[in-house]
């Protein structure tokens, strides 16, 4: 996309095409849809509303936008970075490099959450779902997706880092939950059972750290170069975080409660 091409206009199909072969060229995975999601970014409509007007000429000032993404794409930089947010059960989410992008594989955390929830509303014998917690929260993507989904419930939502906890806090500010969410900065169960009397959650997730030190270089360099060790790390059998959290948590759950963890399939023990 150099700027001596006068004659023949970038074109929002030009672009696309061009953008799409040059991600393709580095190898980079989806890279129609990348240049679909940059320049919906840079043009402020749905990537999927490009397609409606593929002949619109790009201005001077939207090219001038559009070069360092695609240059940074180009370097393995999460496009969910370069756009400032990243989707999770269809939601956008607010995001950086202080917290990591939303997954699908943190679906299931909410999906076994709800189901338990379901049993107990249809009758069955299970608990009802009050009070939850949320360690390493992150952008927020769980403790607001569930806040969302079980508006009865109170949320405490905890994070090492202060940056994380900012960025969460606008995401329940975005999604209209903010009022039913306490942030906290702390490192694993010590905030919770700084405030929280002795049983108090019926209810404890967690998407901690737990790459292990032997997969590390194994992973793809847009997550290896650019989101936050401090968020996959998790020591030499990725447990370092794991174990304490499964030890310190007991105290502040409740006696029926539920503890929901996500950890490597490697990890599980029969």
């Amino acid at each position: 996309m150099g700027t001596n091409s006068i004659q023949e206009p970038w074109t929002t199909r030009r672009l696309l095409s061009w953008m799409g072969e040059h991600f393709a060229s580095r190898g980079i995975e989806g890279h129609d849809v990348m240049a679909q999601v940059l320049l919906g970014h840079v043009l402020s409509v749905d990537p999927i509303m490009l397609f409606t007007d593929p002949d619109r000429p790009t201005t001077a000032e939207e090219l001038d936008h559009l070069r360092p993404l695609v240059r940074r794409a180009a370097a393995d930089e999460p496009v969910q970075y370069l756009v400032g947010e990243g989707p999770f059960l269809g939601r956008p989410f607010h995001v950086g490099p202080d917290v990591l992008i939303p997954r699908s594989s943190s679906e299931s955390i909410i999906q076994c959450v709800l189901d338990r929830h379901r049993g107990g509303a249809a009758g069955g014998d299970v608990p009802d779902i009050r009070t939850v917690a949320d360690i390493g929260t992150g952008s927020g993507c769980l403790a607001i997706t569930l806040a969302i989904h079980l508006p009865e419930v109170r949320v405490t939502a905890t994070d090492l880092s202060t940056a994380a906890i900012d960025i969460a806090r606008s995401n329940a500010q975005r999604h209209g939950v903010e009022d039913r969410i306490d942030f906290l900065v702390g490192d694993g169960c010590s905030p919770l059972r700084a405030v929280a009397s002795e049983g108090t959650f019926d209810l404890v997730v967690s998407n901690p750290p737990y790459i292990a030190d032997h997969t590390w270089s194994t992973l793809d360099a847009n997550v290896r170069d650019h989101e936050p060790t401090l968020a996959l790390r998790g020591g030499p059998d990725g447990l370092d975080v794991i174990r304490p959290l499964l030890d310190g948590i007991g105290p502040v759950l409740a006696p029926d409660g539920m503890l929901v963890v996500e950890f490597g399939d490697d990890q599980a023990v029969p």
